[in-house]
């Protein structure tokens, strides 16, 4: 009871220096307060600080003082967390949610190792930051990083195949381009695994729409002018070179400079065409499937109003059904009233016959 109370005075001595702004002495207590009591409880105090600084004004800072000093180290906290039960580990990913989009800086380094954990529940739960980074401000250009995510679309365990896609589309919704030409060449690179294909289709179709079309072209044509822009500027330093060195065969060079402008111009002219055609493959794809989700739809529908017919077509026979029954009672009814009508007939005319007889 008393170490309880202990704790308790603690956490209040914490919440204190913070609100006072008095940072170091906050993160001094921390410390200490997190080397407390058995190690078993670790999580537990760990929790117990995040909840109580984020409340506080002042709070992300003494946060980032601890992961930046090492008091709180992140991957050996996740690797601690995999060894707990799911419940406690998707809960403290919880609470670093608001970090990872306000400070995402403290964890993208850690990123790429954390996902060459041979742990899946570790690297689930990078996969789950990646998604937190990836809905805060931040936007994630880092082609490495975005590789190390796409490595775990062919990862043993479904779980982590699953928060691989999910990252995949967060990503892809600030970098549509970046994850297309990655995702294309991990499809050319791996051909002939169907099930990776499959997870690769799956990120597209959420993140290449008709409008994100327009945003991937306008990003290839800046590519494509960055790259002109570079052949212009190697090529003037060539140019440069060799009228340095050779001055008298001024022409030839010019000659062989027009060349191989026209050879890029035709090379660049091929490549647009082939992106059209790609883009145009692509709507064609999307209105595809916007028609068989139509005609699923219709199905649907068609299927549907049989289904009402039928049960419309069942009431009434059970309607007519029920008019029969009631025809045959009503008949039933009629010819017991006559049968008894009959009967009272009989006995009356027995009774006027025994009347008469006595008289």
């Amino acid at each position: 009871m008393n170490e309880r109370n202990d704790y308790t005075q603690e956490i209040e001595t914490i919440r204190e220096l913070v609100s006072e702004g008095r940072i170091d002495d906050a993160v001094k207590k921390i410390a200490y307060y997190l080397n407390l009591g058995p190690e078993d409880e670790y999580i537990d105090r760990l929790e117990n600080i995040i909840e109580t600084v984020l409340t506080l004004h002042g709070g992300r800072t003494v946060l980032r003082f601890l992961i930046e000093n090492m008091i709180i180290d992140i991957p050996s906290l996740l690797e601690n967390l995999s060894k707990k039960d799911s419940v406690l580990r998707y809960s403290f990913l919880l609470l670093l949610k608001s970090m990872c989009e306000n400070e995402f800086d403290l964890f993208l380094p850690y990123i790429e190792d954390l996902l060459q954990s041979d742990d899946p529940n570790v690297k689930e739960a990078a996969l789950q930051l990646i998604i937190f980074i990836a809905g805060g401000d931040k936007k994630i250009t880092e082609e490495s990083k975005v590789h190390a995510v796409a490595d775990k679309l062919s990862d043993e365990k479904d779980f982590v195949i699953e928060k691989a896609i999910q990252a995949m589309k967060a990503i892809g919704k600030d970098s549509p381009s970046l994850i297309t030409n990655i995702l294309k060449d991990y499809a050319k690179e791996f051909s002939e695994d169907e099930t990776l294909k499959n997870n690769i289709d799956n990120v597209l179709k959420s993140i290449v729409s008709v409008e994100k079309i327009d945003e991937i072209v306008e990003e290839e044509k800046t590519k494509e002018k960055e790259e002109s822009i570079i052949k212009e500027e190697k090529k003037k330093e060539a140019k440069d070179e060799s009228d340095e060195e050779v001055e008298e065969d001024e022409d030839e060079p010019e000659v062989i400079d027009e060349e191989l402008e026209k050879e890029e111009k035709e090379i660049k002219t091929k490549e647009i065409e082939l992106k059209k055609k790609d883009i145009e493959l692509k709507k064609k794809k999307l209105e595809l499937e916007e028609k068989e989700k139509q005609l699923e739809e219709k199905e649907i529908e068609e299927k549907e109003k049989a289904l009402k017919k039928k049960e419309e077509l069942l009431e009434k026979e059970k309607q007519l059904s029920q008019v029969e029954l009631e025809l045959r009672k009503k008949k039933v009814e009629e010819k017991e009233k006559k049968i008894k009508e009959e009967e009272a007939k009989r006995i009356m005319k027995k009774i006027k016959e025994i009347d008469e007889d006595s008289d």
